[in-house]
């Protein structure tokens, strides 16, 4: 087992615990930043964290290595969802 996959492993390993900031600790501090499943995991990380507009930038950088995978794809029209929701009646009193 390469260094790439221990370092991926520990991260999967913290965040099914959900110690969300530890994982992305243990991804961005890795040496293989840029290898796809590190940006594709820490996009989900980024996900549950609530903090969208990281989320959506790692999906999109994640695309333009995998432009055909379908669940980036979806998690990046949720996120689009959520930031482009407006509800008149609670904006406008």
């Amino acid at each position: 087992m390469g260094e790439s996959e221990i370092i991926v492993k520990r991260a999967k390993e913290v965040l099914e615990q959900n110690r969300h900031e530890e994982a992305l600790t243990i991804l961005n501090g890795a040496a293989i930043a840029n290898s796809g499943e590190v940006i594709f995991l820490k996009g989900e990380i980024y996900f549950r964290l609530q903090r969208w507009g990281e989320a959506l930038n790692q999906f999109s950088l994640f695309l333009e290595q995998y432009p055909s995978d379908k669940k980036a794809e979806s998690y990046c029209a949720m996120i689009q969802n959520i930031l482009g929701f407006y509800h008149k009646d609670l904006y406008n009193p």
